[in-house]
């Protein structure tokens, strides 16, 4: 490529970026976008965090609120309201979801008494460009996607699959997914 022409496509990029940043006005930048860049999880897991982060992920206390009748007790733990904040911070389920699967990275599991400070500590372990804050935003993800898909097995289904597996299976598909720069890293862990 000649430099004139490098030269005109690094304008055109600067012009873009002008221009994207002229669009998005005096919108606030989301603190949570470090989970969807540079995310080998698989789009829907992408999508399903996007919902969760946005609270537009269609909980029973939701629900409930558009006048529905449902029942919204958690559906995994049976022990509290079904919220976004109680099915990824407070449901027992969950936790021990994520405690299996932080054990298997071999990393401190999530301790929030509330979803602004889960928030927070998922951001903070997913920033960054290092192998360990990729593996975490993959592995984050797909823990998201699997809840919200356990959660709706029960209730269309009536059907329901213990945590163990669910944390096999999120593991699984992080080796599956796992991108050449951090295969070395999930390998090594043993489930």
């Amino acid at each position: 490529m000649g430099r004139c022409k490098l030269s005109t496509l690094m304008q055109e990029k600067g012009v873009i970026k002008q221009i994207y940043l002229h669009l998005l006005g005096d919108q606030p930048r989301m603190p949570w976008k470090c989970l969807m860049f540079g995310n080998a999880a698989r789009p829907k897991a992408k999508f399903t965090v996007w919902l969760q982060m946005q609270n537009i992920l269609l909980t029973a206390d939701r629900l409930n609120k558009w006048g529905m009748m449902i029942d919204t007790k958690c559906s995994l733990c049976q022990k509290a309201k079904e919220t976004r904040d109680h099915l990824f911070v407070e449901c027992e389920y969950t936790k021990a979801v994520m405690h299996k699967l932080m054990s298997w990275t071999q990393n401190q599991s999530i301790v929030a008494g509330s979803w602004e400070q889960h928030v927070q500590e998922v951001i903070k372990r997913a920033k960054g460009k290092s192998k360990e804050a990729q593996l975490f935003k993959m592995l984050y993800s797909e823990l998201v996607h699997y809840i919200w898909i356990e959660r709706n097995r029960r209730i269309f289904e009536k059907t329901s699959i213990g945590w163990e597996r669910i944390a096999k299976e999120i593991a699984c598909v992080c080796c599956v997914r796992a991108p050449p720069r951090i295969v070395d890293i999930v390998q090594r862990y043993s489930f």
